[in-house]
């Protein structure tokens, strides 16, 4: 198949538009049976700008990269992109799990699958930033998802598996979801080791996200420090991974190549 960049729409029912738009590139090389790789932008829902910086990467790995857009028209807060959709409105009650964004990845997956006849049944999944808090929290109540490799980059804070309320950790008011299943993915915790601002931009600075560290590096940290201690508690297998790399801070155009080397070795 010849290289090929454009923008795709499918249905999608827990958008408030109805639809979703998805970016992509279609490597030069890349054929059915190829790689897909599907990559979650930040709170400014720049899905085009994440195109842009994963393009190159794309070729290197011969993949057919999806960037699916979380628009404000569709999804316009916090609550409705990273947090999941999880919740009410007035984040009082938890939405019966069918409303849940999470089932978007998966939909857009089928729907590129369908367009491009990509024939794997698998997919590679990062995000950097507030997409690094989508796709950890998509890891943890998606367990029956196609993900192969999960890389969660920069998020600015965590569901820990502590006893912290909903989003910030797991304590009882969060809804159910298999732990042990969790903690056996392939799952990189990926940090900028300069990215330890601790002031301005959208950084979460709650009580709960302080808990977690006074930047994203440390909050990185702490959760999969926190994911560590719960599988040696449930004695069940723990396969994450994290990787600092150094003399990059909160940048998704520089971290993109490191993600697309630790994707490579998921072949």
């Amino acid at each position: 198949m010849t290289s090929e960049t454009g923008i795709f729409l499918f249905n999608e029912p827990v958008s408030a538009t109805g639809v979703m738009r998805v970016h992509f590139h279609c490597a030069s090389s890349w054929s059915s049976d190829d790689p897909v790789l599907i990559v979650l932008h930040g709170y400014k829902r720049n899905a085009d700008t994440y195109l842009c910086d994963w393009k190159l990467e794309a070729e290197r790995l011969n993949a057919l990269l999806l960037c699916p857009e979380f628009d404000k028209g569709g999804f316009p807060t916090p609550r409705e992109y990273e947090v999941g959709r999880m919740r009410t409105p007035d984040r009082r009650a938890f939405l019966p799990r069918e409303e849940w964004n999470w089932g978007a990845i998966e939909r857009a997956f089928d729907a590129a699958c369908e367009r491009f006849g990509a024939s794997q049944d698998s997919y590679w999944l990062y995000g950097h930033s507030a997409g690094g808090q989508f796709v950890h929290r998509f890891a943890l109540y998606c367990p029956e998802s196609r993900a192969s490799h999960i890389i969660a980059a920069n998020a600015g804070a965590y569901s820990a598996l502590d006893d912290q309320r909903f989003p910030y950790g797991i304590g009882q008011n969060g809804p159910a979801t298999d732990l042990s299943a969790f903690l056996s993915r392939r799952i990189t915790v990926l940090l900028g080791h300069k990215d330890r601002k601790t002031k301005g931009g959208v950084l979460l600075r709650s009580p709960e996200a302080l808990v977690q560290g006074p930047h994203r590096l440390a909050r990185g940290r702490f959760f999969f420090q926190s994911g560590k201690e719960m599988a040696a508690k449930l004695d069940v297998p723990f396969c994450w991974n994290l990787v600092e790399a150094h003399d990059i801070g909160h940048s998704n155009r520089l971290l993109a190549p490191v993600a697309a080397d630790l994707f490579a070795v998921s072949v």
